[in-house]
């Protein structure tokens, strides 16, 4: 069994992908927070940083029933999201998450995913694809189709931990992101040192937070 996670800019096909890949090889797709959960109107800071962790709760349940888990959206979404807006959009500092998710990794709450899957491509695709899309409402979409760049070179620089920990795939077509997920996908668990990871993204974000 494996566990594997889904990212890429909004309307890059995650989902859509996520889900076509688990019907071939026996899956369960664990949705984002905001698919999961309706977000109270005075939350916490820590709010969304919680629901990972039930995130991670219900993929531990669903290995029960399938052999492997896709997390659609990163468990540690936060670190990427708020670098990228330079920890300026939620009142949510490096440290804060940093401490955060430090616990949660100790007391074996969550854990890293064995892979990601980073699916990327233009920022016209990405409009293409949003405007032919009324499935969903993508709010702030403007907002972030402008840090599409910077949001893959953060899950780029994850390889440099891990040597192809982060398989970027250019989101042609679904069936295309399908077949090279499958053809990588990882057979058992790969074993990733949750902590150690954690300390070095702490410290790649904080080298180069620019505010």
């Amino acid at each position: 069994m494996s566990i594997v996670s889904l990212e890429g800019a909004s309307a890059v096909g995650k989902t859509t992908t996520s889900n076509e890949v688990a019907k071939q090889i026996n899956a369960y797709v664990v949705p984002e927070v905001n698919q999961l959960f309706e977000r109270p109107i005075r939350a916490s800071k820590t709010w969304y940083f919680e629901r990972q962790i039930d995130r991670w709760k219900l993929a531990q349940k669903q290995l029960k029933r399938f052999d492997h888990i896709i997390f659609d959206g990163d468990l540690f979404h936060p670190f990427s999201y708020n670098w990228c807006f330079d920890f300026k959009i939620f009142d949510q500092n490096l440290d804060l998450i940093y401490a955060f998710f430090k616990e949660a990794i100790e007391a074996k709450e969550i854990e890293f995913p064995d892979q990601y899957y980073f699916l990327h491509t233009n920022n016209l695709n990405l409009k293409y694809r949003k405007e032919n899309d009324l499935t969903r409402k993508r709010r702030n979409f403007e907002k972030h189709v402008k840090i599409a760049e910077q949001y893959k070179q953060y899950y780029e620089s994850l390889n440099q931990f891990e040597d192809g920990y982060v398989q970027l795939i250019e989101a042609k077509t679904v069936q295309d992101n399908v077949d090279k997920i499958i053809k990588t996908f990882p057979a058992n668990t790969a074993h990733v040192n949750s902590m150690d990871l954690l300390t070095n993204i702490q410290s790649v974000v904080s080298e180069n937070h620019r505010a």
